[in-house]
């Protein structure tokens, strides 16, 4: 794990690190139990947004990455008007408490026989509280719920206007981009709720990040300490979880990320088969 820079998330959050032991003995992790075997995703507001991230293929990734659960989207529903919203700089901000209490009351509108946990999407820009600027998400594990914004993972986010970045086309370099950001942040909220706290053992898909600089330097993959925790939860097996996953890389152009999990399949292959 290199040095913190300045701004950097454990350069401002003190964080000791979780250990296997005090992951298994955790009470704020999700575990599938009976029925309960389902992850739904839930966007929230328009994503008619000529760049905002393809959800299906988010989808897909999730099925692969959590693949000993069953991941569903649900079709898009709108802001209500008892969700507390602000402007920030000409830009609108929703409150994430009201997002989780939205998803705690909907609940019974979804297969709750099913549902292990629920997690929302939204282009729109979230924040947790009056002390905070904005956060790329939130999760609650003791509700099973949690919130996710792509709102600031385009690369024009902080260079143009709101107009501006809606007449712009998405060019390859960008939507690459996009859609690696979009990835990490589902895959690394959703294993929030699986019980995983941030990562400081090594560069890992659990790392905290404070900014778009930061999460770029994140891998799309967990560590060893991290891998281990979700797999003693989940029981997948790891060498069809990466070949899997490599394939969905290569299908959509995260060529590093694909090389990655190729190189780490071969390595399984020569030690361990």
């Amino acid at each position: 794990m290199p040095q913190p820079e300045s701004g950097d998330w454990l350069a401002q959050h003190v964080e000791s690190g979780q250990t296997m032991k005090s992951y298994l003995i955790s009470p704020y992790k999700t575990v599938p139990y009976g029925t309960h075997n389902t992850i739904y995703i839930q966007p929230i507001g328009s994503f008619n947004h000529p760049r905002a991230p393809p959800l299906d293929v988010i989808n897909e990734f999730a099925k692969v990455f959590f693949s000993e659960c069953e991941v569903e989207l649900l079709p898009t529903v709108d802001f209500t008007y008892n969700m507390k919203k602000r402007d920030r700089g000409g830009v609108s901000q929703y409150l994430t408490s009201d997002l989780h209490k939205y998803l705690c009351e909907t609940r019974s509108k979804r297969d709750w026989r099913r549902e292990l946990l629920c997690v929302a999407v939204t282009m729109a820009d979230i924040y947790p509280g009056d002390g905070w600027n904005f956060v790329y998400g939130e999760a609650v594990p003791s509700e099973n719920v949690g919130v996710y914004s792509f709102a600031r993972l385009d690369p024009l986010f902080y260079q143009v206007t709101a107009k501006e970045i809606l007449r712009t086309p998405l060019i390859k370099e960008h939507s690459i981009i996009i859609l690696r950001r979009s990835i990490k942040i589902i895959l690394h909220e959703i294993g929030h709720l699986f019980g995983l706290d941030h990562c400081v053992y090594y560069l890992c898909l659990m790392n905290g990040a404070n900014n778009e600089t930061e999460m770029d330097r994140e891998p799309l993959h967990l560590c060893p300490v991290c891998l281990h925790k979700l797999h003693s939860t989940l029981q997948f097996d790891v060498r069809h979880l990466y070949e899997t996953f490599a394939n969905l890389c290569d299908t959509y152009g995260l060529e590093k990320e694909c090389k990655w999990y190729q190189n780490r399949l071969q390595y399984l292959q020569y030690f361990f088969y």
